[in-house]
């Protein structure tokens, strides 16, 4: 059944993202919903009899918890009608907020404020269709090729080696954030509205930077035990703020401290801009990522490009190219490849063991650990094998077929970015910050999984469409 609803949802999901006929919408909107419930059903079949015996347990609690929720996805859905940027502000506060939840024998971290908004949206969304009131979205060939890769996703949990992994990442990614995608490339012209959504996200970064400082100075972590225990191992101490994952937090304060760079480039760079810049960037070292600090790198050079001369773009580049290679060599000379890339050559070599033994259609989504182990003398510890490289995992799990969708979504992101409409400033800044996405998911695979990717097409999207024309409301 998982399989099924996964596939349906899908096919729901497409004209939600790419089409503007009204019927053809409400049709996705309803096959889209009846497929996520497909999903969550079978998916979530022990996490609802743990629920269920809660509720029986702590019957106010339980009432407390559902008013609560009902009562955030009315006023979300509210929100989203009557001040739609107000709604992507939402989001992208919602976005970062991981909560530890635990319900009878499961536990997990969740993006819990972020469902909430996007259930929200989704009601809204729903409403507006039946109403007829519905706005077309905006997204372009983003829309088209995201809309193909999550169909070839969803169609690929039919062989999955990791059936339960793949409806996981399913039912928490590809369509909520799918829906939430495809909610956001609904905007409007709104002055002001991306300044608010900025603030939001730098409003956050100081938060989490005040709080890594804190750890830093107290030598205290919060969440992770794996982190604390090897703090006490190494030499340096590593932060983590209130992310569970030192790299994830450092990836936020790089996204951010990218934006910030194009806000001091394309408007003007003043003391605060400079000030806030350094305590963010300080804040950011002490997670000690090296994926994190590679992300910056890469969407500072991303947005040089967009000032400096072809040629001088092409040396700097040249130049940088060619001091990591010698960097490179020295450390592999002296430590060996697998310790220098924290054991990613490992993990590459596993993609490879599964792409060699799947080379047509993959392992299917969720399938690579699984896949990568299976015949070895562990094939159970799975935990240890998940991949840190979005590229190998969408080739080992999804085949030749998802990686061009993957190259082509990538593709049609750039291309928006770089087409010769809207705000230059506003464009090319946002695409700098999805570079530092790109970059961290060549080292740590959460590029779907994380939602700052699914926001950060729809505003480069966004960004490049032509001006909506006005449309009167029917009365």
């Amino acid at each position: 059944m998982t399989t099924a609803g996964a596939i349906l949802a899908a096919l729901g999901l497409a004209p939600l993202l790419a089409s503007g006929d009204l019927r053809a919408r409400r049709l996705g909107f309803a096959v889209w919903a009846v497929g996520s419930l497909v999903v969550a059903d079978s998916v979530l079949s022990g996490f609802i009899t743990d629920a269920r015996h809660t509720t029986r347990s702590h019957p106010p609690l339980a009432a407390a918890a559902v008013v609560v929720g009902v009562g955030g996805v009315a006023a979300i859905a509210w929100l989203a009608q009557r001040a739609p940027w107000l709604y992507l502000c939402a989001a992208v506060a919602a976005a970062p907020i991981r909560i530890p939840f635990t319900v009878g024998h499961s536990s997990a971290n969740v993006l819990l404020p972020l469902y909430v908004v996007i259930a929200g949206g989704a009601v809204g969304l729903g409403y507006e269709l039946l109403r007829g009131r519905d706005t077309p979205p905006r997204l372009g060939r983003v829309g088209v090729v995201l809309a193909a890769f999550v169909l070839w996703s969803a169609i690929s949990l039919a062989w999955s080696a990791d059936h339960n992994r793949g409806g996981v990442d399913v039912l928490f990614f590809y369509l909520p954030f799918g829906i939430l995608i495809a909610r956001l490339g609904q905007l409007r012209e709104r002055p002001g509205g991306l300044r608010m959504a900025f603030a939001v996200q730098l409003a956050l970064a100081a938060v989490f930077g005040a709080v890594a400082l804190w750890q830093e100075v107290t030598r205290t972590i919060f969440w992770n035990p794996t982190v604390e225990v090897a703090n006490t191992f190494k030499p340096y101490f590593r932060v983590n703020s209130l992310f569970w994952d030192s790299s994830i937090y450092a990836r936020f304060m790089a996204v951010t401290l990218v934006l910030l760079a194009g806000l001091a480039i394309y408007r003007r760079l003043t003391v605060p801009i400079a000030a806030g810049m350094a305590g963010l960037f300080v804040a950011m070292y002490f997670a000690y990522s090296q994926s994190g600090l590679l992300a910056l790198a890469m969407g500072a050079l991303a947005l040089g490009a967009t000032l400096w001369p072809r040629r001088l773009t092409l040396g700097v580049a040249a130049d940088a190219g060619a001091l990591g290679a010698v960097a490179l060599a020295v450390a592999l000379a002296r430590h060996g490849a697998n310790r220098v890339t924290s054991d990613r050559l490992h993990l590459i070599r596993l993609g490879e063991r599964v792409v060699e033994h799947h080379p047509l259609l993959g392992a299917g989504l969720g399938g690579f650990a699984r896949a990568a182990l299976a015949g070895t003398a562990h094939p159970f510890r799975l935990a240890g094998a998940a991949s840190h490289t979005t590229p190998v995992t969408v080739v080992a799990e999804q085949g030749p077929l998802g990686l061009v969708l993957y190259l082509l979504l990538i593709v049609a992101v750039f291309q928006a970015a770089l087409r010769p409409a809207g705000d230059r400033g506003v464009r090319l800044t946002l695409l700098a910050a999805f570079t530092a996405i790109l970059t961290s998911s060549l080292f740590y695979n959460a590029f779907f999984e994380d939602p700052a990717t699914w926001i950060l097409m729809a505003l480069i999207a966004l960004a490049s469409a032509r001006p909506a024309p006005m449309r009167e409301r029917p009365a």
